[in-house]
């Protein structure tokens, strides 16, 4: 299983007039620029040594570690 962590989006403050600013993490992963919706300042992203597309690739890894193990369970019957 991997999950499309790209489209997940962030809100993030402008530097310069705080107005929040929906970015996607494949904006950050590629170091995209945005425009500030409430004073359209360009938003230069920075994944600082590629932290987020570690953090993508560690959460797909767990993920695909945690549908493995519970395949090699077998079914497992939750009740609420």
């Amino acid at each position: 299983m991997i999950l499309g962590l790209d489209r997940h989006s962030l809100e993030v403050a402008c530097p310069r007039c705080q107005f929040y600013n929906p970015i996607t993490l494949k904006q950050v992963r590629l170091r995209d620029a945005a425009i500030c919706r409430g004073c359209k300042v360009t938003i230069n992203l920075e994944d600082h040594m590629n932290e987020t597309r570690k953090a993508i690739r560690s959460i797909n890894r767990a993920m695909r570690e945690l549908e493995n193990k519970l395949r090699a369970i077998g079914s497992i019957t939750i009740r609420l």
